[in-house]
């Protein structure tokens, strides 16, 4: 496999990336949602972020019962999707463009969420950690973060190095490697009109290496669970979700 290019997630989040997972349904998101309300102490009135919503599928969800949602993305393709979704509850999420390093917000959120592995894009660890400030900044005093990640130590034992499926007369196939820090997945799509080639890459971040980077931000993890279930976290558990609050006198 040859190596991914910095600044894969600008060609990568459009309409191709709609087509390799349009199989994933709403099932997991609403038990992560509930998740959440079980141990965040959001109220009816909270103004809530929803940071690289994609297509707005997490913030559909919470407008059901939150009438403050706001999803931001870079990616336009993604964003023209959710703003052209058909909503079925009384509120409408809005939708803003913005990089997650340099957030086009001011501090009114109560509840900052970044969900479905959406954080450790970048190159560099200094950028994640801008990403954990500009969260932290834009969260009043005394709110709240939810980040939903893989767990890193459960990527390295069960990592699938290929499959090849078959999605809308499309040939998908899916390489994946672990390359220092990193786990790397090169996505073919391949139709009538020729093969084009992706990538992903996303940092494998320890608990601890999380705990850490939000604490240096102000933010104290307060919930760790290994799953959307609620299960505690640990070397099998598929996922890393950390629930912290920011510090009053941040």
């Amino acid at each position: 496999m040859d190596g991914y290019k910095s600044g894969w997630y600008k060609e990568w989040f459009g309409e191709d990336y709609l087509t390799v997972y349009q199989h994933r349904d709403n099932k997991d998101a609403e038990q992560l949602i509930r998740l959440i309300r079980t141990h965040i102490p959001v109220s009816g009135g909270s103004t809530i972020l929803d940071l690289a919503c994609g297509n707005g599928r997490h913030s559909f969800l919470l407008a059901r019962d939150f009438p403050k949602v706001f999803g931001l993305d870079l990616s336009m393709p993604l964003l023209r999707k959710a703003v052209h979704t058909q909503t079925q509850g009384p509120h409408t999420p809005l939708f803003i463009r913005g990089d997650m390093r340099h957030l086009p917000l001011y501090p009114v959120f109560d509840l900052v969420l970044s969900l479905f592995t959406s954080f450790g894009y970048f190159d560099r660890d200094e950028e994640h950690a801008q990403v954990a400030r500009e969260m932290a900044r834009v969260l009043k005093p005394g709110g709240f973060l939810v980040l939903d990640y893989f767990n890193a130590r459960y990527v390295r034992t069960h990592l699938v190095p290929e499959g090849e499926r078959d999605m809308d007369g499309r040939r998908i196939r899916e390489y994946r490697r672990i390359d220092g820090n990193r786990v790397v997945k090169k996505i073919e799509i391949i139709d009538d009109k020729g093969p084009k080639v992706y990538y992903e890459s996303v940092r494998l971040f320890e608990a601890g290496e999380l705990e850490a980077l939000f604490r240096a931000a102000g933010i104290t993890i307060r919930h760790i669970f290994g799953n959307y279930d609620g299960s505690p976290s640990g070397a099998n558990s598929p996922r890393l979700i950390l629930m912290g609050k920011k510090d009053a006198a941040s």
